[in-house]
């Protein structure tokens, strides 16, 4: 008996002794390529803190990156898992525009036949993200975008009796609640062709299941750490899909249910469903299931990102009076000039509008950090450093935005910062402008943010 717990014993110190050995060895990768890095925990990597939920994953990244003040790029390590966090706006620009052909996917893990939802633009990689943003490219653009504006616009014009229901036994509400209700009935209607209701009726199904979504689940933050080639049937016992399943389930039958119907009846209604039968009409290779997850790119990166955007503008507004006073003269101002109608055209009339918004998702950008897979060997301009086939990018936006050179005031909240005067003296906003990489990520939330900010401040 002794022996046996004497060999047990030994084979776990053993095997413990190999991992620690193994996790410590991997914390030898930017060695090998001349990378500078912050030493790592043996277990943690750089993100102890992450991991044990004592701060948000920005906050590491901004920690990291004024302490490396003289470096263009870092190595960082998630656990294990090397990272090169790149702080040089030349160089991002660089990766974001010039070379992107090198960076075209996010790293995220995919599996079509346990997440068909999942499989849209955000997580696509390779010749099948390309390939869909080939055909999609019509459907985002601004004539495209233009023609949803007015189901926009009457979503929002249910915010007022919205607001007064939610104040007439109350002077206090969740300003984000309403945001977010505002957001999901535009959603509802421009992606997926149906009226929500979420304004009147906060706790309809399409609500419950967009919440559902974006609620935190240890299945999807575990699903990070395990292979990325986990056969369909496994990740569906275990619940390790990114998307929960009876919330896949449900909205892939409202997108089935809505083109059978369209399709039968030969209806139109000028919204992004539309777009995507027309090229499905157009496209045999197009499936209800890219429909779908398609339509899905709207919640996923189209919710959260306008929600957060409209509720912090509004927090800041009633922060500033003298702001808020100065936003609403200039919509009153130009609602005035185009007959007291809203329009897409009037948006662009609106140049302190534009200010207001871009300083909100510069102080309180959606994410913070932007990550990026390389595709192929990829040499670093100006230097002799090689980023390998496979490494993942980091690219810390919010950092960026709070660093002193290249804003007069990073802490503060001052739309001024995106005057056209400011706009050419900064480095930054030169280099790598943020209305351009705001559109890319957030898809048209601006155009969101301000149809339904206008109405707020109205």
């Amino acid at each position: 008996m002794y022996i046996i717990l004497s060999t047990l014993f030994l084979i776990i110190v053993t095997g413990l002794l190999y991992v620690y050995w193994i996790l410590k060895e991997s914390h030898k990768f930017f060695d090998q390529y001349g990378i500078p890095y912050p030493k790592p925990h043996w277990f943690f990597g750089n993100m102890k803190d992450v991991v044990l939920w004592k701060k948000a994953i920005w906050f590491i990244y901004k920690d990291l990156y004024d302490k490396h003040v003289s470096n263009r790029f870092i190595g960082v390590y998630t656990l294990h898992t090397p990272t090169v966090m790149v702080r040089d706006p030349e160089l991002i620009k660089s990766i974001l525009v010039k070379d992107f052909s090198h960076f075209r996917n996010r790293g995220f893990p995919l599996d079509k036949d346990a997440e068909p939802l999942a499989e849209n633009l955000i997580n696509m990689s390779g010749d099948e993200w390309k390939n869909m943003r080939v055909k999609l490219t019509g459907a985002f653009s601004s004539i495209k975008m233009k023609l949803m504006f007015p189901l926009m616009t009457s979503c929002a014009e249910n915010i007022k009796p919205a607001l007064i229901n939610s104040t007439s036994h109350r002077p206090v509400f969740d300003v984000k609640d309403i945001c977010g209700r505002l957001m999901t009935d535009m959603i509802g209607s421009c992606a997926f062709g149906i009226d929500t209701h979420s304004l009147q009726n906060p706790e309809s199904e399409f609500i419950k299941m967009g919440r559902k979504m974006f609620k935190f689940r240890w299945q999807t933050l575990m699903r990070r750490f395990f292979p990325k080639n986990l056969p369909p049937w496994l990740v569906r016992t275990l619940g390790l899909g990114s998307i929960p399943r009876d919330v896949s389930q449900y909205f892939m039958k409202i997108v089935e249910d809505m083109v059978n119907y369209r399709e039968k009846n030969n209806i139109t209604r000028g919204d992004f469903l539309d777009l995507l039968i027309t090229l499905r009409n157009q496209n045999d290779e197009i499936t209800i299931e890219d429909i779908a997850a398609q339509c899905f790119t709207f919640l996923v990166a189209g919710y959260e990102g306008a929600v957060n955007g409209v509720a912090f503008t509004l927090f800041e507004l009633a922060r500033h009076p003298e702001m808020q006073n100065k936003l609403r003269d200039e919509i009153l101002r130009t609602l005035d000039n185009n007959g007291g109608k809203s329009t897409h055209e009037m948006m662009k009339q609106m140049p302190y509008m534009d200010m207001v918004i871009s300083e909100t998702l510069r102080l309180y950008p959606f994410g913070g950090v932007h990550s990026r897979k390389c595709t192929e060997n990829y040499k670093i301009p100006n230097s002799g450093v090689v980023i390998q086939k496979g490494a993942l990018l980091a690219i810390p936006f919010k950092s960026l935005h709070l660093d002193r050179r290249y804003f007069e005031k990073p802490d503060e909240y001052y739309p001024e910062h995106f005057t056209a005067e400011a706009k050419l003296k900064s480095t930054l906003l030169h280099i790598c402008p943020l209305a351009k990489v705001r559109d890319i990520v957030l898809l048209n939330d601006s155009r969101k943010c301000k149809s339904s900010l206008g109405w707020f401040t109205y």
